[in-house]
This record gives structure tokens, sequence and C-alpha cells, in this order.
């Protein structure tokens, strides 16, 4: 697995973690809203790069002929 792959993959858990706690706790509305923020800013960015690199990988290699 490639490096950058796993430091996606752990914004992604990290991001999914605010999102709970987020939704679950009884928190003041501030910090609800910041909790959402940042979970939404963390998540929306390792999809789309962990999505880059799948491209990547399943991308054909012209120079190996």
């Amino acid at each position: 697995m490639p490096k950058k792959l796993a430091i996606y993959l752990v914004m992604l858990a990290v991001g999914f973690t605010f999102l709970i706690l987020a939704i679950m706790l009884d928190l003041p509305d501030i910090v609800k809203w910041l909790f959402l923020g940042i979970a939404v800013i963390l998540n929306v960015t390792s999809a789309i790069a962990a999505m880059r690199i799948g491209l990547r990988e399943m991308k054909p290699d012209i120079n190996k002929r």
C-alpha cells in the first residue's frame, strides 16, 4: 500500500470519528458545527485523494512496451 494512501485512510477515519462525535454527543452548537466542518473537510479531501491514487494505479503504463 502506498504511504500516501495510508495517510488518507487515517484522515478518513479521523473525519468519520469527528462526524460520529458531532452527531452522537450533546455538544454546544459552535462545537458541533466545528466538528461537522472538520469532518467534511477531512472526509472529502481523503476520499478525492484516495480515488485519484486508485485511478493512477489502474491506469495502464504506456511506456512498458
